[in-house]
């Protein structure tokens, strides 16, 4: 899998995936989809922390991608430039998802976690399926009480180790901004973690074995259905395929490390999706797409 966040890419080859899709080649369209679905599916959905709402939102970015590519000029912009500013921007205007109104304040979700009962003798035979998926669900949730724009530097620049040199193309501020922005969004989510979670602090009582069977009993948790934990999936640093030794020569290197062994989450079919939209002759007459 390519990361399209590598400082040094060439795009020749999605020059021509570009210019053939305009045409009307839609095997070149669905090509070029394939190539980046998954990464904005990701990014979306560790903003909103919800499969449903970032299905929505990678398509919504999809839809601007490829009404827009007409006027893409590689003079003035690399293709993944042009792309993710698309996604970059839809992503900081769009309408405030579900998960982004019940969590957004550090000072609120903390406690709410360290209040409820431990219950280190409850047994289940996929005990270790539903730490797994309170872990990943939790750590979601720190990330989503950063505001929008510190969010999104994090996941960039934190999770998925996009350089300042690309993050701030993307996040189109100087690199000496998404370099602020980073660190600040950073120690935001690591002086939280650092003084709550057992993972990032083992001094921390917090213990995600001890709080399942309070989320188990809300309906919470689920071991046949995971929403986070996709133990099959590979992981985010596999997907990167990037080197962290500068982070692993501070403390930020093994705190960061949990998020980086997330899932790297499958997206839905887009290029179903994609047929079944370009099929529809309303699609078409609207945004003149043939």
């Amino acid at each position: 899998m390519n990361n399209p966040f590598a400082e040094k890419i060439s795009d020749e080859d999605e020059l021509t995936l570009i210019e053939e899709s305009v045409q009307g080649n839609r095997s070149s369209l669905e090509k070029l989809i394939l190539r980046h679905q998954a990464w904005i599916y990701n990014i979306v959905f560790k903003m909103v922390m919800d499969h449903d709402d970032a299905s929505d939102v990678t398509q919504e970015i999809l839809v601007k991608m490829i009404t827009g590519l007409s006027s893409y000029d590689s003079r003035k912009a690399m293709f993944r430039t042009w792309l993710y500013r698309i996604a970059v921007n839809h992503i900081l205007n769009m309408k405030k998802k579900k998960f982004e109104i019940r969590i957004n304040d550090f000072d609120k979700y903390v406690p709410l976690i360290e209040k409820l009962p431990d219950n280190r003798s409850f047994s289940h035979p996929d005990s270790e399926i539903l730490a797994e998926e309170l872990k990943t669900g939790c750590m979601m949730g720190m990330v989503m009480c950063l505001n929008r724009r510190e969010r999104l530097v994090f996941i960039l620049g934190a999770v998925f180790g996009v350089t300042d040199v690309v993050g701030s193309e993307l996040m189109e501020v100087s690199r000496d901004n998404f370099r602020k922005i980073l660190s600040r969004s950073r120690e935001k989510v690591y002086s939280h973690m650092n003084g709550a979670c057992g993972h990032v602090n083992p001094e921390n009582k917090c213990r995600c074995s001890y709080k399942t069977k309070a989320f188990f009993d809300m309906g919470m948790l689920d071991p046949v259905n995971t929403r986070y934990y996709k133990p099959d999936n590979m992981k985010v640093r596999d997907a990167v395929n990037l080197k962290f030794e500068e982070f692993d020569r501070n403390y930020y290197g093994p705190f960061l490390d949990h998020f980086r062994d997330q899932p790297f989450y499958n997206s839905p079919d887009m290029v179903l999706w994609l047929r079944n939209m370009l099929g529809c002759e309303e699609f078409q007459s609207l945004f003149d797409v043939h």
